[in-house]
């Protein structure tokens, strides 16, 4: 899959850029959404430190399964590189703002 996504990378540089645009887009919009349910949690406290420190905890264990996952089933010799590593710590941060969301539905809601 991956050397699929690495070979239309390079069939142009619109490809290229639909890739990055789509990463840019994905990482900063989880990262905000990621905040404004860390600020929902409210002041810091034992509890919302706990939460916190859980998400965080989801979030490591996401990154070491991406990478991983990525460090044994990609060969290094492949183009893009940085831009397919960058494409999946966007996700790492996807996942962690929908660990938030679904604790905050459970806590709070």
């Amino acid at each position: 899959m991956v050397d699929m996504l690495n070979d239309w990378m390079l069939e142009s540089s619109q490809n290229f850029n639909i890739v990055v645009g789509l990463t840019t887009v994905i990482t900063i919009g989880s990262v905000l959404l990621l905040f404004s349910i860390m600020k929902k949690f409210g002041e810091p406290d034992e509890r919302t430190k706990t939460i916190k420190l859980k998400i965080l905890s989801f979030m490591f264990s996401a990154q070491l399964i991406m990478n991983a996952i990525f460090i044994l089933f990609v060969v290094s010799d492949i183009e893009y590189f940085r831009q397919i590593f960058l494409f999946l710590q966007g996700f790492v941060f996807l996942i962690g703002a929908i660990y938030a969301m679904t604790l905050y539905k459970k806590d709070f809601a």
